[in-house]
């Protein structure tokens, strides 16, 4: 049985989806989360295998969000659900590691079978958005994958997220309360870790 954690601000949509998973005599719902302040302690009481994640839930960033739930459950699964479909945002979402991008649009079918493979090593989505999301894939250094063989640490991906948000490094160690050279130091390890030319190759 996969237990299933479901983030989404939308009530109807969050039902529905409650609904539909807990027809299967393959999975189960443990938690239903419409807002990001119980999201937390939701994770913390259920054992949960998926997440399915609204990126836009009100009070929260989603990309840190996402990127602070890997580090604390890294067993967990971790499906994208938006309405956007744009390549920025599902470049950050490979570049974290998460494991699967849905628009609120994709067949409930298309969804299900995601769940049930996503024990399996790889990175789901709707059919729909493959001439979007294959290029990215196949780009290494700015996939998921790559960054997993090499070791990135939680405070590198911190980073990494933070300039993909245009954040000068001045600014990143501000906001992470960290010296300016710490920061460019990561930057250099990244730089040599993923073999890129500059940090513009690491992004």
């Amino acid at each position: 049985m996969i237990h299933i954690a479901i983030a989404e601000k939308h009530t109807l949509v969050r039902r529905c989806l409650s609904l539909f998973i807990n027809a299967s005599d393959q999975m189960k719902v443990v938690a239903e989360i419409s807002d990001s302040r119980e999201l937390f302690p939701a994770l913390a009481a259920q054992s949960a295998d998926v997440l399915l994640l609204d990126l836009g839930m009100p009070g929260m960033n989603g990309f840190h969000t996402a990127g602070r739930i890997s580090e604390l459950y890294p067993r967990l699964k971790i499906l994208v659900l938006t309405v956007t479909a744009d390549q920025s945002t599902i470049r950050n979402v490979i570049r974290l590691g998460l494991h699967g991008y849905f628009t609120k649009n994709t067949d409930p079918k298309e969804l299900q079978n995601a769940i049930l493979k996503v024990q399996d090593n790889g990175f789901y989505f709707e059919k729909h958005l493959a001439d979007i999301i294959e290029p990215l894939l196949k780009d290494q250094p700015a996939g998921s994958a790559a960054k997993e063989q090499v070791a990135i640490s939680r405070r590198e991906k911190e980073i990494i997220l933070l300039t993909a948000k245009e954040l000068c490094g001045k600014e990143i160690a501000a906001h992470l309360d960290i010296a300016y050279k710490t920061v460019q130091r990561h930057k250099e390890n990244l730089i040599r870790k993923t073999g890129a030319k500059n940090f513009m190759g690491v992004l």
